[in-house]
């Protein structure tokens, strides 16, 4: 008989690096305003979808992926050079809310 009984979704967690730590509201919202920055009036027209979820995502994961989709939009409206350089100018607005790791990658693709 066991004295604990673990749940899958805590054993996974766990394996996944549960520990995660949670940003708060005022520190991604420099990221956010940056981004809808990026996007901006013309993005915000031709892909309002992406628009309003960059406005209410709440997890600096999540707007770190909603990038990807900001080049497809960009590229688009300006050509993919230029949407792919400004995307990049956003990196450093992400550092301290997302692993090292990420960013280490997104600079490996250059």
């Amino acid at each position: 008989m066991r004295w604990t009984k673990p749940g899958i979704r805590n054993t996974i967690s766990a394996l996944l690096g549960g520990d995660e730590r949670k940003t708060s509201p005022e520190a991604l919202e420099p990221v956010r305003q940056a981004m809808l920055r990026a996007l901006g009036e013309d993005g915000a027209q031709l892909n309002p979808q992406l628009h309003r979820r960059l406005q209410y995502l709440h997890d600096a994961h999540a707007l770190w992926y909603a990038r990807a989709e900001m080049v497809a939009v960009l590229s688009r409206l300006h050509g993919e050079a230029v949407a792919v350089g400004t995307v990049r100018q956003l990196t450093p607005v992400f550092h301290g809310l997302i692993p090292r790791s990420l960013i280490d990658a997104c600079r490996l693709h250059r």
